[in-house]
């Protein structure tokens, strides 16, 4: 029961923020993980694409879409988000992108 009631508050205090800023929660988290498929998939055609020698771009775009693609659902449909939201997607956008192009760099 109290697994229930922990949820049950966790659940309200994120529908809240949907409420206050304009974001479906659910939405957001169906973009957030359902990208991550994507993603690896585009990952693993651009290291194919390396070792063959082909262009790498069209994957890059892909991953480079689905990593942004919850971001911008967040700054489209969202209203009054605060200023440090923006600086904390900033953020955690160019700390990605540095652990990305470190892993490709390792992978081919």
């Amino acid at each position: 029961m109290m697994l229930l009631a922990t949820w049950e508050a966790v659940r309200s205090w994120l529908y809240s923020f949907g409420q206050e800023y304009g974001v479906d929660p659910l939405i957001f988290a169906i973009l957030y993980f359902g990208t991550i498929p994507f993603s690896l998939l585009a990952f693993s055609a651009l290291v194919r694409r390396y070792r063959r020698g082909r262009s790498i771009y069209l994957p890059l775009l892909i991953m480079f879409l689905c990593y942004i693609g919850t971001y911008v659902y967040l700054f489209w449909v969202g209203r009054q988000i605060p200023a440090w939201v923006y600086g904390l997607v900033v953020a955690v956008m160019l700390y990605s992108g540095f652990l990305l192009v470190r892993k490709v760099r390792v992978v081919v």
